[in-house]
This record gives structure tokens, C-alpha cells and sequence, in this order.
């Protein structure tokens, strides 16, 4: 068996919408380039999951466990990440002006500085404002 038949596959919209509806348990799931607009992840277990280049605009991710999430290249604009625990995540190259990071847990998380000021993410992590606007 080589390694592309080991990995399991990389799974679209409908998929993780009916993963969800079963369970809140979605770690080590692979989502890459998923269109995964205004879904909601709210109180989900995400750890290790692959959301590169992943179009999650408007989702939804309040209280969600985001531990060593691949957040890389994906599109966050809008997503609320309310008290979310996003330690060691790779947010790395990821859209994040317009989300909510309110409270969230960024300890190791790799930010998009290069895209956003870290003032502008660490406003939204203290008050709850959108990243990127005052």
C-alpha cells in the first residue's frame, strides 16, 4: 500500500455536514479546499485537522478544540473563533480580516502577521472586534 491510499480522503461540503449532524468529534479529518461557508463548528473536537485553503467564510467555530489545526492559506473572513482553543495552529498565509478571535487561545499558533498587524489579532482575542477594524 503506498502512502495516497493510506491517508484517508480529503472530504467536500457534504461530507463534514454530515459528520457534524453525527458527531462533534471531526479530529484528524483532511477538509483541504473544502467550501465550507457559514458552517458551523461550535463546541467541535478539530484537533489536528487539515483546513488548508479551505474557503470557511462565516463559519462558525465558538469554543471549538483547534489544537495543531492547519489553518494555512484558508479563507477565515468572518469566521467567529470565540473562545475557540487555537494553540500550535498553522493560520500562516490565512484570510483573517472581519473574524472574531474573542477570547480564543492563540499560545504557538503561527499568525498571519504579513496580512494582518498582530495589534489587530490580539484587539479581537481582548475585546471581541473584527480583526482589521478598530
Amino acid at each position: 500500500m503506498g502512502p495516497k491510499e493510506e491517508k484517508q480522503p480529503t472530504l467536500g461540503r457534504k461530507e463534514v455536514l454530515e459528520i457534524i449532524a453525527e458527531t462533534k468529534d471531526l479530529r484528524n479529518l483532511d477538509m483541504r479546499k473544502a467550501n465550507l461557508v457559514k458552517v458551523d463548528f461550535s463546541g467541535c473536537d478539530l484537533r489536528n485537522c487539515n483546513f488548508s485553503y479551505a474557503n470557511l467564510k462565516d463559519a462558525l467555530f465558538k469554543g471549538a478544540d483547534m489544537r495543531d489545526c492547519s489553518l494555512w492559506n484558508a479563507n477565515l473572513e468572518g469566521a467567529d473563533f470565540t473562545e475557540a482553543d487555537l494553540e500550535g495552529a498553522d493560520l500562516d498565509y490565512s484570510k483573517l480580516r472581519g473574524s472574531i478571535l474573542y477570547k480564543a487561545n492563540l499560545r504557538r499558533a503561527s499568525l498571519p502577521t504579513e496580512l494582518v498587524p498582530r495589534e489587530d489579532i490580539y484587539r479581537s482575542v481582548e475585546t471581541g472586534c473584527k480583526v482589521g477594524k478598530q
